[in-house]
């Protein structure tokens, strides 16, 4: 679940995704076979593939709060 944080959070630094998007958006950055293994990880974590990318980092702490 780690590695996928980071990934998203890297996604979302790049400018590739927003927060408020599905997982599922995640699909086009993954090769098929990648792809269906993450998402039954993600079903074992009762993590769905409408759930916004903004979920899966949980708190996050801002410096300037």
């Amino acid at each position: 679940m780690d590695s996928l944080r980071r990934e998203v959070r890297y996604r979302l630094e790049s400018g590739n995704v927003l927060r408020s998007q599905p997982v599922a958006v995640l699909s086009k950055f993954y090769a098929p076979e990648e792809w269906c293994s993450l998402v039954e990880q993600l079903e074992l974590l009762d993590i769905r593939l409408h759930d916004r990318l903004g979920e899966l980092l949980g708190r996050e702490e801002w410096p300037n709060d």
